[in-house]
């Protein structure tokens, strides 16, 4: 069944007329119930274009959609008035800036873009934008936040046509499109905005992140892009230790562990007071641990601890069974009796 009228065909001919160069992008496909949508779409759009090539990938672990860049994913069929902002993202990552229509919201918006400074934004962030086909609103929007995540790396965008994934809209509370939803799902750290929404609010909302307030996934992710300075300076600047970056020291991944051990050390050297206060909230939760994980937390107890912390190992090593828990233990000690020194 053909998925486009004669106007939408027409529009992705025209379109494609004005590409210079092959646009790659990949399509997500899940084992979900919505694949063989997403397959039949592609299908028909490759046929009505030259100038695009699309890729087919597995990953179970996410919604069907369209991979376009590293930071934007569209899970969404792009039909009626979702179809131009769609081609004009395209024609954007690809580095080709061609309006379809010069419409004077289009123009407003690539002006904004322009004039905003992105390299304030330092904290990876993820914007979800929940649409609907049928909304009016949505294609404004998206042509607001697309512009936005192709300016600035840090920001993760993911599109999603609620009624095509009502299990995922219902899991983040959305009750209706557009609404964009700031942070890491439905938490204490979101902010939303249903209806039209303004590209210097939305980048004020970011840039003004208390990073004390960042959840665990995001620490992860700002380690895992070689920016554990940042969270050190960051931790340094407010005078506290993070809850979320305790969070990634008792993390199950040992190299989640180990990014955040670097963070202690570098505390360890600059503001060894500042490291000190890791130690209250790791011998709490010792106990619960299992051995891996404990021996990183002696480890961290060995560079960190004061003199409390060098009293709870001295009581705690006659109990421990573990040989490589008491070989952890011991160098703690010795590392804390060579600091007194």
């Amino acid at each position: 069944m053909p998925v486009f009228d004669k106007l939408s065909q027409a529009l992705i001919q025209n379109w494609d007329q004005t590409l210079e160069k092959t646009i790659k992008i990949e399509l997500i496909l899940a084992d979900h119930a919505q694949d063989n949508q997403f397959i039949n779409f592609t299908k028909q759009l490759i046929n009505t274009t030259s100038n695009l090539t699309i890729e087919s990938k597995k990953d179970e672990k996410n919604i069907p959609g369209f991979f376009l860049k590293d930071n934007i994913t569209y899970s969404a069929l792009p039909l009626g008035k979702e179809l131009e902002p769609f081609l004009e993202a395209l024609s954007q990552i690809n580095g080709e800036h061609k309006l379809l229509s010069k419409s004077i919201l289009q123009t407003k918006h690539k002006i904004n873009i322009d004039m905003i400074d992105t390299d304030k934004i330092d904290i990876p962030v993820k914007l979800k934008l929940y649409i609907a086909l049928e909304c009016p609103y949505c294609p404004n929007v998206v042509r607001t936040v697309i512009p936005l995540a192709l300016a600035c790396s840090k920001i993760n965008l993911h599109i999603i046509d609620g009624s095509l994934f009502p299990e995922t809209a219902r899991k983040d509370s959305v009750m209706s499109a557009p609404c964009l939803i700031l942070g890491d799902g439905f938490g204490e750290d979101d902010f939303r905005w249903t209806g039209s929404v303004h590209l210097q609010e939305i980048v004020k909302m970011i840039i003004d992140r208390d990073p004390s307030q960042l959840s665990t996934q995001t620490l992860k992710t700002i380690l895992e892009q070689g920016d554990a300075a940042w969270i050190a300076q960051q931790m340094i600047k407010k005078g506290k230790i993070f809850d979320a970056f305790i969070k990634l020291l008792l993390h199950k991944t040992w190299s989640v562990r180990l990014g955040a051990m670097v963070i202690v050390e570098e505390l360890c050297e600059t503001k060894p007071n500042l490291a000190a206060l890791i130690c209250p909230s790791l011998i709490l939760l010792f106990d619960g641990k299992d051995i891996p994980i404990q021996g990183d937390i002696l480890y961290a107890l060995g560079e960190a601890g004061d003199e409390e912390t060098k009293e709870w190992l001295l009581q705690k090593l006659p109990k421990l069974v573990h040989p490589d828990l008491i070989d952890a233990a011991t160098d703690a000690l010795d590392s804390l009796n060579s600091k007194s020194k």
